[in-house]
This record gives structure tokens, sequence and C-alpha cells, in this order.
């Protein structure tokens, strides 16, 4: 116990800079030990068995491609229950942020099961697997607009707000007042977004021929994964933030 609370000290001394952050105290395990052991496992289950790995892990009915659909569908919940509470709908700009994630959580997780394709077992009409790269009813295999640009958008915002941000607001606890406040990404959504870029950048410098040591095993499937904590980590922390709104303003 000792040691996980110097562990995350500085995540819980952060917490106190300001009211708000007060509300963004998750469990250790949820943000932080959780994350790291299911990186931990991946790792040995691609090294120790990559023939298990590929046809019950990474396949496309193994247990990351079923994380993109199950996670992403608790984000969703946890979109309306925020557009359920008052403070949501007293704030405009929240309910369109509210509803703009819940819209991205459903397009997440219905591409990730192409619609329920996958698990239903359905045939592609001919004419959407004719411009289907893949054979499958979903939108990501058709275009990089509806693949690639939208993964690169969500990755730069990991970067500069799971990243960056709370990094610069551990030195300027100021960035975390005023009217965005509430919509800053908080600190313990740090640890996996850190796990999602290291994944995919190790792959990136791996293909231009840096080292031979692979640490992950379909890396992008990995970060796919971490990019799915990393929204319902920060819906979570949504929530609580208007629920200590809520009980500032009754005091």
């Amino acid at each position: 116990m000792v040691q996980q609370g110097s562990d995350t000290a500085t995540f819980r001394r952060a917490a106190d800079t300001h009211p708000l952050q007060q509300a963004e105290r998750l469990p250790a395990w949820l943000f932080l030990w959780l994350p790291l052991t299911v990186a931990v496992a991946l790792i040995v289950a691609g090294h120790a068995d990559l023939q298990f790995y590929e046809a019950y892990i990474g396949s496309e009915l193994g247990i990351l491609e079923a994380s993109h659909v199950i996670i992403p569908l608790i984000s969703v919940v946890y979109c309306v229950r925020i557009l359920r509470m008052p403070e949501a709908r007293e704030d405009r700009l929240i309910v369109i942020w509210i509803v703009l994630g819940m819209l991205g959580c459903v397009y997440i997780a219905g591409e990730e099961a192409s619609w329920g394709q996958h698990y239903v077992g359905w045939s592609t009409p001919e004419f959407w697997a004719a411009v289907n790269d893949q054979g499958e009813t979903n939108l990501h295999n058709i275009s990089s607009w509806f693949d690639q640009k939208p993964r690169t958008l969500l990755e730069f915002g990991v970067i500069i707000g799971g990243i960056i941000i709370p990094l610069l607001a551990l030195r300027r606890p100021q960035i975390r007042e005023g009217r965005f406040a509430v919509f800053l990404p908080p600190l313990v959504c740090l640890p996996v977004a850190v796990i999602a870029e290291f994944a995919k950048v190790w792959e990136r410098l791996q293909g231009h021929g840096l080292w031979d040591i692979r640490i992950f095993y379909r890396a992008s499937e990995i970060q796919e994964l971490y990019f799915a904590f990393f929204i319902l980590f920060y819906l979570v922390v949504f929530r609580q933030r208007l629920r200590a709104r809520r009980a500032a303003a009754s005091h």
C-alpha cells in the first residue's frame, strides 16, 4: 500500500490544485495498474505463443477486437448519463461536445464489429464488397476519410490533450481554470495516452529499421485499445466534474 501511494502521489497532488480536479481521483487500479497489467499481458502473450495470440487475441473475433467494441459501448452509456444531468443540459457547448463524443463511440464500436457482421456473419452485398477493401459492411475500409484521417485526428487529440496539456498543467495549474477547464483531459488519462503512443511510435521506428526488437504484436490494435480506455476514463471524470460542480453550487 505504501508503494502504491508513492507511485500515484504526483497524480493526487495535481488533483488538489483546483477544486474541479478534486473530482478526478479515479482508483489507481483503474487508471494505472489495469492499463499496465494489460500491456504486460499482451507483450507476454505475443512472445510466449504467437500462434495463440493471433488466433485468440489479435484476430477479428479475438479479445482485442472485442475490447474495441465493448469499451466504446460503455463510453456511450456514460455519454447518455452525462446528457441526462441538468448541469450538462444547461450548457449547450457541453451537450454538443458529449453528443459528438457519443456518435464517435457508436461509430468506433459499429465499425470494429462491421455493424454486427463479425458476430452474426451475414454476407456482404456485392455492390458494397466491390468498394470495400476487405469485403465487409463497414465504412473504414472504403476510404481513408473514414479510417486513417479520423484516427490521426484522435491521435493528435490524445497527444495534445492527454500528454502535453496534463504535463504542462503540473507546472502551471492555471491552465485548468476558466471556461474550458471542464473539457480538458484529466491527468489520470496520462498513463493510457503514453502507452497508446509508445506502442505505435515503437512500431513506426522499427518500420524504419532502427531495431529488430518487437514489443507489441499488431501495435495499431494495441493503440486502439488504449484510445478506447482514454475516451472512457475521460468521460468518467467528465461526469464527476459535473457532479462536483453541482455540489459546489449547492453550498
